[in-house]
């Protein structure tokens, strides 16, 4: 079984490269993407996801304001061109923190992270 992962960014062509790099890995079912913060509220706030791909700066909400407003908060790993929100990122739990443009080698460190501290992804 895949593993379900949405993904936020306010960047079209981000989700469309990192949905990319996630199918090709065969290990991912992606439930959803969106660009705008409240739709993926609304969207999380009704569906349960294994792993979010989240940016940070998105106008209107950013990634840590859209974390605060679910009740449940899946696995999380931030995609954004900013490096100076580790830190912070780290203190919601995190998974990992992938700067843009998301490398192929970037992405496969996270999901070995994901794999140890959130349960074997299937083969």
């Amino acid at each position: 079984m895949k593993l379900r992962a949405y993904l936020a960014d306010d960047e079209a062509l981000a989700l469309k490269r990192l949905t990319r790099l996630l199918l090709d890995t065969g290990r991912f079912e992606i439930a959803g993407s969106a660009t705008d913060p409240e739709a993926a509220v609304e969207f999380l706030s009704r569906e349960r996801v294994d792993v979010l791909f989240l940016d940070i700066e998105m106008p209107g909400m950013n990634g840590f304001e859209l974390l605060a407003r679910l009740a449940h908060q899946p696995a999380v790993i931030f995609t954004t061109a900013f490096d100076q929100y580790a830190l912070r990122a780290f203190e919601v739990n995190a998974i990992d923190y992938l700067l843009k443009p998301i490398e192929p080698e970037q992405l496969d460190r996270a999901i070995r992270k994901l794999e140890r501290l959130g349960g074997a992804l299937p083969e």
